[in-house]
């Protein structure tokens, strides 16, 4: 994608207007030439790659939209995985009561989710010109492939927030008063149609990093196939891919700091090593950033992922024994404010499978991939504190806000390798996985829980435990509650977390249950979100029924 971005910059930011200008009235219909619209743009290949950048650019929005209504929230803020400590009020997903038709997150995610279905669907209907001068015959349904993906990815998104909802499958080119939601059952279908045409026609290796090939599709469908309870059809699609030798689980150290101190988990994230270019077999798809790259760095017009600003402690205002400053920021750690404090379910709880010992021997909870104040391992590092270069004791730590010590997920941060600096807002300018392989066992474990074959679920979750040097568990361990500690064991901060609970209906139950600040305001409505009343008002042509309890 990095590419792409480089080649058709002067394109790049154009693409995004005229994707949204298709309008067709009739003293509109003389073909604009000096300056671009869907007639003149999607006129060669050039254009279309460049309507592909354009989608992968509004996909990445996901990860790196503003603070607070990114991917924090998807990633489990105000779920079974983080709530915000520093008070409820409006804070998203944190007061569930006040949850209501108007809320700004629904709206951004669904806003966000129709535009990219928009923008893809425009790209489909004009690659069906016959006036297009295509390099070769296979770049059409590749583009068409890769633009249907992105269709489908959007509606996953939205039928696991919102349920059922208005289907668009044709370049809107007036205004659109008058959509009826689908079921959610039928979503799904058009889900599953437009992936299964996308295992048929996109390429079986990646055009380039962050592309989208057949393994990502057939990764997506096996989820979709596992949401409607097709278990078979499921267990076939994730196999496709687990099958595949392009694909594996890493195992030995691997790319650009493998020289240095850590493990093959601690590997997975250094900067660099997201990409298959980097020897990295487990990737099937991450969304690319770079730092001052165009469409891609700070300076730039991008942004980065704020993985270390959201879900990095605030260490920086932790005080000494002496109530004086005994932390700065770092390059180790970066600039961290702990928006999203890990419950004790994510930071504790799931690492002590067997309750006899604090820390089992997981690799990703090893000495290098979570730093914790119970280890020694938050070492005062301000010169003037009477205690630098000792470490912190817990008893210090406890009557101070847990947003500042709650332990250190590795996997946020980019230690002492932080571009442009510490302060660049705390976000990270490395590329982000949106699916990798560890995920396909898990996803194939849970198809073969629900067709009743125990001994090969707990197989797959013991290839990803395997890897991670941890117990390996047996078929009487094998539920939905233990893939989803699996999960978060593996994928935390990573997967949409909001988007698996939304899935399968648990939201409330396990929000509820371990997030003491969010759980007792949610209620079992809350395992959908609103639709926007803005679009219920717009909609005068039909009615655009509302969710339960909003």
């Amino acid at each position: 994608m990095k590419n792409t971005e480089r080649i058709y910059k002067s394109l790049f930011l154009l693409i995004i207007t005229l994707l949204a200008s298709s309008c067709s009235d009739e003293f509109l219909e003389e073909v604009p030439k000096d300056f671009l619209v869907s007639e003149n743009a999607f006129t060669d290949s050039e254009g279309f790659e460049a309507g592909i950048a354009s989608l992968h650019r509004s996909a990445r929005d996901i990860w790196t939209h503003a603070d607070g209504t990114n991917a924090a929230v998807l990633m489990g803020l105000g779920s079974d995985l983080a709530y915000y400590h520093y008070g409820n009020g409006s804070v998203q997903r944190m007061n569930y009561e006040g949850l209501s038709s108007d809320d700004g997150v629904a709206a951004i995610y669904w806003n966000m989710m129709y535009a990219l279905i928009k923008d893809a669907n425009v790209i489909i209907s004009r690659a069906e010109d016959a006036s297009v001068d295509w390099e070769n015959d296979n770049q059409k349904t590749e583009i068409i492939a890769e633009a249907t993906f992105f269709r489908a990815y959007a509606y996953r998104i939205l039928v696991q927030l919102f349920g059922g909802v208005p289907i668009l499958d044709f370049e809107n080119t007036g205004i659109l008063n008058d959509v009826q939601r689908a079921s959610k059952s039928e979503t799904y279908q058009f889900i599953i149609d437009d992936l299964r045409y996308c295992t048929q026609n996109l390429p079986y290796e990646e055009k380039e990093s962050g592309r989208i090939s057949k393994a990502a599709a057939f990764h997506l469908l096996a989820e979709a196939y596992v949401a409607t309870e097709q278990w078979q059809l499921a267990i076939d699609a994730s196999s496709t891919v687990i099958n595949d030798p392009n694909y594996e689980l890493m195992t030995e150290r691997f790319g650009s700091r493998s020289g240095e101190p850590g493990d093959v988990y601690w590997d997975l994230f250094r900067i660099g090593n997201q990409n298959r270019v980097s020897g990295n077999k487990e990737t099937i798809w991450a969304v690319q950033l770079e730092w001052e790259t165009q469409g891609g760095g700070y300076n730039t017009g991008g942004r980065g992922i704020n993985l270390e600003r959201a879900w990095t402690p605030y260490r920086s205002s932790l005080r000494d024994p002496d109530n004086k400053n005994g932390f700065e920021v770092n390059d180790e750690y970066g600039r961290g404010v702990g928006f999203c404090t890990p419950t004790d379910y994510l930071a504790y709880t799931i690492w002590d499978i067997n309750q006899d010992d604090a820390y089992d021997e997981d690799m990703r909870n090893s000495l290098n991939n979570i730093h914790r104040v119970e280890r020694g391992q938050f070492i005062y590092d301000r010169p003037s504190s009477a205690y630098f270069g000792t470490p912190m004791t817990l008893e210090t730590a406890l009557p101070q806000s847990p947003a500042a010590w709650f332990p250190v997920f590795i996997k946020n941060v980019t230690p002492n390798n932080h571009p442009g600096g510490v302060i660049n807002q705390g976000r990270i300018w490395r590329d982000h996985y949106v699916m990798r392989l560890a995920e396909t066992y898990l996803l194939r474990a849970e198809a073969y829980l629900g067709a009743g074959e125990l001994g090969l679920a707990a197989a797959d979750i013991n290839k990803v435990r395997e890897r991670a040097n941890a117990e390996l568990i047996t078929n009487s361990d094998v539920d939905l509650d233990f893939i989803l500690d699996e999960r978060a064991r593996e994928l935390s901060m990573e997967e949409l977390r909001t988007l698996t609970l939304q899935r399968l209906g648990l939201q409330y139950e396990r929000t509820r249950d371990l997030n003491f600040k969010a759980g007792p305001t949610i209620a079992p409505h809350n395992n959908l979100w609103p639709i926007p009343q803005t679009d219920i008002d717009l909609n005068t042509g039909a009615v655009l029924e509302q969710n339960p309890g909003y």
